[in-house]
């Protein structure tokens, strides 16, 4: 049994990461609330979870423009369309059967394809839980939009005014931002985060994270732009849990002595804190922490479709460079380590725009409906 369950999907990590913000952000107000996290596609079918991810993984690696063309021709579809409800039976009955074993007052869900399937169980009146959609990207795809859904979650007043367009009304959307780590919001000890990545203090930081779903390639040309950079600077590349990328990218740099590989890491607000130049995809949680440290970005490697519109925000806001190349990536990685009017410029955009408090925001959301729900 739970109070409030998160449905998720593991096609990288940024839909589990938002589940895991708000939780904790929940927890944090509410001690005495019981949640949950299941994994949607788990749930239906194991074996479907993993070749799903394997197709998805190699689109994105060999044929990006192909996942590109399908989400552009599928933003805008009406919700009512066939295509729009195709989905939506997928999985019912072992959703219905997980819903009577834990009989949750809420349900959060971070991934479109389980908000279509709750909103055809509550058109049909099998369930009546309240069903928080939360929006895990800066521009808002037409999966994600159900007439059954009680709130929606979105990034910001763009987002926003683009669900009003299509039909929902104001009344159920917040514009919080994306939810993210709550620590995200509290002040960080430079220092001492220096300390932890075994960096010195007093040399220009460019680090580098590219996310999953096979951009090996990404960040095995940022290793090399970094390694050619004549400018004095310690460089981090982190890899996630890609271990062979890892061992790869570390015998690539073993004599480069300011350059350092590391693996997954818990601790990305200690290295957006010290990074002078953040480099990486348009991934809509990275950008967000990014954003709430106020670290320079650079944009590379950005996957077409929802990230191009991710990137586009950012630019459109003056807070990240964007490069298409390696030779741009070099520039822009020099403009950014030697023009301090526009790292400030950069700073002050993003201390605009930013919303570290999300998580929290959201929490008091869904425990309201928790409330009215319990009551």
């Amino acid at each position: 049994m739970c109070d409030i369950l998160f449905l998720v999907a593991s096609y990288g990590t940024g839909h589990i990461k938002v589940a895991l913000a708000l939780q904790s952000a929940i927890l944090t107000l509410n001690p005495n609330v019981n949640t949950k996290i299941v994994d949607f596609i788990e749930l239906v079918d194991p074996y479907l979870n993993e070749i799903s991810q394997w197709v998805f993984m190699m689109i994105l690696r060999y044929y990006p423009s192909l996942w590109g063309r399908f989400f552009k021709r599928t933003e805008n579809i009406s919700m009512d369309s066939f295509r729009h409800n195709l989905f939506n039976v997928i999985g019912s009955d072992k959703l219905v059967d997980l819903l009577k074993r834990e009989n949750p007052k809420v349900i959060v869900c971070t991934y479109p394809l389980q908000v279509g399937v709750l909103s055809r169980l509550k058109r049909l009146n099998i369930i009546n839980t309240p069903v928080v959609s939360v929006v895990t990207d800066i521009a808002v795809h037409s999966f994600w939009l159900h007439p059954y859904v009680d709130l929606y979650i979105v990034a910001n007043e763009m987002a926003r005014e683009i669900l009003i367009s299509k039909g929902v009304p104001a009344y159920k959307i917040r514009d919080i931002g994306i939810p993210i780590e709550p620590r995200f919001a509290e002040p960080v000890d430079r220092d001492k985060a220096f300390d932890i990545l075994g960096l010195k203090k007093d040399i220009p930081v460019v680090s580098a994270m590219m996310g999953g779903y096979g951009l090996e390639s990404k960040l095995v040309e940022v290793t090399e732009v970094l390694m050619g950079l004549d400018l004095p600077f310690q460089g981090v590349i982190v890899t996630g849990r890609n271990e062979k990328l890892r061992k790869s990218l570390s015998e690539k740099v073993v004599e480069k002595t300011n350059i350092k590989v590391f693996g997954y890491i818990e601790y990305n607000k200690e290295l957006l804190a010290v990074s002078d130049v953040f480099i990486t995809k348009a991934g809509a949680v990275t950008i967000s922490e990014a954003l709430a440290m106020e670290t320079p970005m650079i944009l590379y490697g950005v996957i077409p479709g929802h990230e191009e519109e991710n990137a586009q925000f950012l630019l459109n806001n003056d807070v990240a460079l964007i490069a298409y190349n390696t030779l741009e990536l070099s520039e822009k990685i020099k403009l950014l380590l030697t023009d301090k009017r526009l790292v400030e410029s950069i700073k002050a955009s993003a201390r605009r725009i930013k919303k570290p408090n999300s998580a929290i925001e959201g929490a008091k959301l869904i425990l309201n409906l928790f409330c009215s729900n319990t009551g």
